[in-house]
């Protein structure tokens, strides 16, 4: 049985071309022209026609710009010829003598290697007059070798300036020679002194590698030749615009390989032996002092192969140059040519030897072999290869096709924005690879591909828009009829107007929305335009005339429309412009919605989130809003004045946990609705929150009798009955209010915040107050504010909250029995504050737990202490605030306590007021007994002050019941404070619990608790409270005297 086997080797294949296909024939042709785009560019990349190249260099000239002037490293230094040298010498070239001069000088001073600029290609005579009056002689047939014409020849040398020239040259030892290669004049010979300038190691060194030199040498002189230590070319590689931007390192001459100027100047200053530089062709690089310097490795002539790109330091005399004649003259600084490589080169204005740069426009040529040189020596130099290529073709490939689909599938705005923002990321990133990689990578060819293939993609989005455009003008003529039954399934009304002939259509439902009848209608725009509302006309006709010029692609508008009866509707206008073949537009046609229900759900909502959902008044935004209002009509009115008062149900949450949440809820309702009735019209009556109302009164004169109406308006509603589901109801409200004229403020928020502060005191002074605003209010506030800021500050320094101890007398033996730990601050700059200006506020911002916490840490740790080498600690009693108690934790940082100090538990006593107590008696006694099971005590403080029931009180667990120090003061002054005293000791010897009376302050008021039967107390008869330190004493007095008797 034959078995065949499906071919599969061409299904990837058939996938692409399944894919292609499914593409719409617009996005495939967007697809190849931004490929034939990308193509065409990249092969322009390669080839790099002289054109396109200029602008490419004017980019690198840009970068160089872009970075700025950079310092060399200071080891060269350049000595050029210049104005100033003209102007003491009168001439260039000068004599050679001068020359030798200089070069000893800088020799002299320890110059590590010189370079010479300046070629040497003829001899110089300068003869004295001696001399040639002996030469004349010589000339008369004298012979060569008689006594005159030795004499002569002797003289003769002995006074050319070449051979002083040399000799400075052979003393300095460290001096390289320039030649030259010329197509005019030179000789077609390598002579053998520039043989040994060559490259002595070179691989590769062929006309086929290196750039062949087809010109003529114009070499130095043998004299000054022989007597330099090596030689360079300073020749100038001139770009396709002029520009010198590259070097040449390695030359190809007469079958030899040489270096430019900058090459063995930078050798002989690295001391590098010239038979140690390598030139090595087929890997691109030069060995330079250990180094491997990177050379452009393309080998098209025009790329510059085997050099560099000079990376320029900044215009001219960026290196350091002194004048040639300031070197003749002496000016210069002592060793100021000391380890330098030192160039001597021209650079006055008019001289042959001036180059244009990124930064100067007159470089002297010098200082460009200076900067090579420098960059040889410390690193920096720029290079260009061919993988530097394949990143410039690459990207013209890549982010051209990337700009192609940008361009393809987004909004034209945003195609630009994005496709400058890849190009501005190219120019980043090859800024970057040229100045820290030192990699020339080209800018334009990628910017180019960008550049056209948005262009392109744009004009062929363009081209099919408008051939859609075109097809939607006649799919929307065929679908007329359609259109309209789909309208009139829709319940929408029709509209047409003929922009030609300015007649207006309207459809029968669209007359039925806006209650109009056919006869009424006058087939006119008027039809349309005059019932629009006045606020919206405007808008809509700039909609219209926008459309209809093009620059929207369909009209859709939401507008109010007056009806048949005189009331408004809320429309929805849509429609489009048809266009003929000139791209004016001849008709103008579309629908009408009814969206009233819509508007209405809309304004209910904005409704609801500036009112109250229960009472339906203003909320506090609102109220804000409208008193800023007011107050911009009371900055225009020197006699007007602006009030703001605020409400609050005294004792509302009782009415809650009695009455339940419903009840308090039309409690809030019906208060609401009477105090609506009692304003005025212009006035803003707000429901701030739970049980808070405000109201904003604008007052246009008779401000203080405006006011006191106000008030008396707010406590007559506050004071009637009310009657809810059968029950009569009585409230009280404290009220407090502000004027804008006496406000510390000057906003509608601030105004809210003084009135606050005002109710704020209201309510400390008891049910059903009214105060007003005043300044000092606001002050204390701000006080408060600070003053809390700093509580909280000391909570987390921790070390200036400190626990102040008042003994505890035993009125038998009369020695210390406890303490009572009294929380102290002490202020870093306003010293010790009472307990009574920070206690409230701690109380209120709930900061008293973190000070309870460490007040029960502090004093267990003062227990540990002072534990005896025998016997029990003295007892610290610790007051334990409502809110610490009514926090979760409480009896674990008791515990905490008691595990870091080990101390024996029943020496640590919590106190805690009788009030606290009946609040919440079942969790009280739970947590009551806890503390008592970790081994603690427990007192209750402040007894007979407040409204315990004493059939609870016997069910309570705690040790101490604290007389309250008002009654002990009246405790010899009047039978009533004694009896009162007198009820609170029995009962607690009833209850078999301690006494400690507090406030002590006279012998007698002792004598007569201890006649009670009261065993201990405490008060400033036997001390104030101290600080530890001298507790301590305190209490070792206390020990001392108790032992001895």
């Amino acid at each position: 049985m034959n078995e065949t086997t499906p071919d599969t080797s061409n299904r990837p294949e058939r996938a692409l071309r399944h894919k292609w296909q499914r593409l719409s024939k617009a996005v495939r042709g967007s697809l190849i022209a931004g490929a034939v785009v990308s193509v065409l560019v990249a092969l322009l990349n390669i080839l790099a026609p002289a054109q396109l190249e200029r602008i490419e260099r004017l980019t690198l000239d840009w970068r160089f710009l872009m970075r700025g002037v950079e310092q060399p490293s200071g080891d060269v230094i350049i000595v050029v010829y210049d104005e100033a040298s003209i102007r003491s010498f009168g001439r260039w070239p000068v004599s050679r003598t001068v020359q030798a001069q200089a070069i000893e000088r800088v020799a002299d001073q320890g110059a590590k290697a010189i370079g010479l600029d300046y070629l040497y290609l003829e001899p110089e005579y300068d003869l004295p007059a001696e001399v040639r009056k002996v030469l004349a002689a010589a000339a008369n047939n004298e012979p060569a070798d008689s006594p005159v014409g030795q004499e002569a020849t002797r003289l003769a040398t002995a006074a050319a300036p070449d051979v002083i020239m040399a000799e400075a040259l052979a003393r300095a030892g460290n001096v390289i020679m320039p030649f030259a290669y010329s197509p005019d004049s030179g000789s077609v010979d390598l002579p053998d002194y520039i043989e040994d300038w060559a490259y002595a190691r070179t691989k590769g060194c062929t006309p086929e590698l290196a750039r062949q030199i087809e010109q003529r040498l114009q070499s130095p002189i043998p004299s000054l030749a022989k007597a330099a230590r090596l030689g360079g070319s300073v020749n100038v590689a001139l770009d396709v615009d002029g520009a010198p931007r590259f070097e040449y390192l390695i030359t190809y001459f007469k079958d030899a390989c040489f270096a430019p100027l900058s090459v063995a100047s930078a050798a002989a200053f690295l001391d590098t032996p010239w038979t140690d530089v390598a030139a090595d062709l087929t890997a691109h690089n030069l060995h330079l002092g250990g180094r491997v310097i990177p050379l452009i490795s393309l080998t098209d002539p025009d790329k510059f192969p085997n050099g560099i790109v000079v990376n320029y330091f900044g215009p001219g005399g960026t290196i350091p140059t002194v004048s040639f004649a300031d070197v003749i003259s002496g000016r210069l600084q002592p060793d100021i040519f000391k380890g330098k490589l030192v160039l001597f080169g021209t650079g006055f204005l008019g001289g042959t030897d001036l180059f244009r740069t990124p930064f100067d426009p007159t470089l002297p040529g010098v200082e460009r072999h200076a900067t090579v040189a420098d960059r040889l020596i410390h690193g920096g130099t720029i290079t260009r290869s061919g993988w530097t290529l394949d990143v410039s073709v690459a990207a013209v490939l890549l982010l051209g096709g990337l700009s192609a689909l940008l361009s393809r599938t987004m909004p034209s705005g945003s195609a630009i924005t994005v496709n400058i923002g890849v190009a501005a990321a190219w120019c980043a990133l090859t800024y970057y690879l040229l100045f820290w990689q030192f990699a020339w990578i080209d800018v334009f060819y990628p910017v180019l591909s960008i550049a056209l293939n948005a262009v392109t993609q744009m004009a062929m989005r363009t081209i099919a828009e408008e051939r859609s455009r075109r097809q939607a003008e006649i799919e929307l003529r065929e679908s007329e009829e359609r259109y309209a039954l789909a309208a009139r399934g829709a319940n929408d009304g029709l509209w047409d107007w003929d922009l030609v002939h300015n007649s207006f259509y309207t459809s029968a439902r669209w007359q039925q929305m806006l209650g109009l009848r056919a006869d009424r209608m006058s087939g006119q725009p008027g039809d349309w335009f005059d019932r629009v509302h006045r606020d919206d006309i405007d808008l809509m006709r700039a909609a219209i005339d926008a459309h209809l010029k093009g620059s929207s692609t369909h009209f859709e508008q939401e507008l109010r429309m007056r009806h048949g009866e005189g009331s408004d509707r809320w429309v929805a206008i849509r429609g489009m412009a048809v266009r003929d073949a000139s791209g004016k537009s001849t008709r103008f046609a579309g629908s009408m919605t009814d969206i009233s229900g819509r508007k209405k759900a809309e304004q209910d909502l904005l409704f609801n989130a500036f009112h109250s959902h229960l009472t339906r008044l203003p909320n506090r935004a609102l109220l804000i809003e409208r008193t800023d209002q007011a107050l911009q009509l009371w900055a225009k009115d020197p006699n007007a004045d602006v009030v703001v008062a605020i409400l609050d149900i005294d004792r509302f949450g009782h009415y809650n946990e009695t009455l339940g949440q419903k009840l308090g809820d039309d409690i809030l309702i019906t208060l609401a609705r009477s105090l609506e009735e009692a304003m005025r019209p212009d006035d803003t009556l707000a429901h701030l929150g739970e049980d808070e109302y405000a109201v904003t009164r604008f007052i246009a004169g008779n401000v203080e009798e405006n006011v006191e109406e106000l008030i008396i308006t707010l406590k007559t509603v506050l004071g009637r009955h009310m009657e809810i589901e059968g029950r009569q109801i009585d409230i009280e409200a404290s009220i407090g209010y502000v004027l804008a004229s006496q406000a510390a403020g000057a906003a509608g928020d601030e105004l809210l915040r003084d009135a606050n502060l005002a109710l704020y005191r209201a309510k400390a002074q008891g049910r059903g107050q009214v105060v007003r605003f005043e300044e000092s209010m606001h002050q204390s506030a701000m006080k408060r504010f600070g003053l809390e800021a700093d509580l909280k500050r000391a909570i987390i320094a921790g070390d200036q909250l400190e626990l102040f101890y008042q003994p505890i007398i035993d009125f038998k033996g009369g020695h210390v029995h406890g303490f009572e730990a009294l929380i102290r601050w002490r202020h870093p700059e306003r010293g010790l504050i009472s307990p009574v200006d920070f206690i409230p506020l701690a109380e209120d911002t709930d900061m008293i737990i973190d000070i309870g916490r460490k007040s029960i840490m502090d004093a267990a740790r003062q227990i540990a202490n002072w534990m005896p080498a025998e016997g029990d600690p003295p007892q610290i009693a610790v007051n334990v605030s409502g809110k610490q108690f009514a926090a979760v934790g409480l009896v674990e940082d008791i515990e905490r306590a008691l595990k870091v100090t080990g101390i024996p538990p029943h020496a640590l006593k919590l106190e805690i007021t009788e009030s606290l107590i009946m609040d919440n008696p079942e969790r009280t006694t739970e947590v009551l007994r806890r503390i008592i099971a970790l081994g603690c005590k427990v007192s209750i403080d402040d007894f007979g002050t407040g409204y315990s029931s004493l059939s609870h009180l016997h069910r309570f667990p705690f040790h101490t019941l604290k007389v309250d120090r008002s009654f002990v003061m009246r405790i010899t002054d009047s039978r009533e404070g004694l009896e009162i005293v007198r009820v609170i000791a029995s009962l607690a010897h009833i209850l078999e619990r301690d006494v400690v009376a507090e406030g002590v302050e006279t012998e007698e008021q002792a004598a007569e608790l201890k006649r009670l039967g009261i065993q201990f107390g405490q008060g400033y008869l036997y001390s104030k409270p101290l600080p530890a330190g001298e507790a301590s004493v305190f209490l070792a007095r206390s020990r001392e005297k108790h032992r001895k008797g």
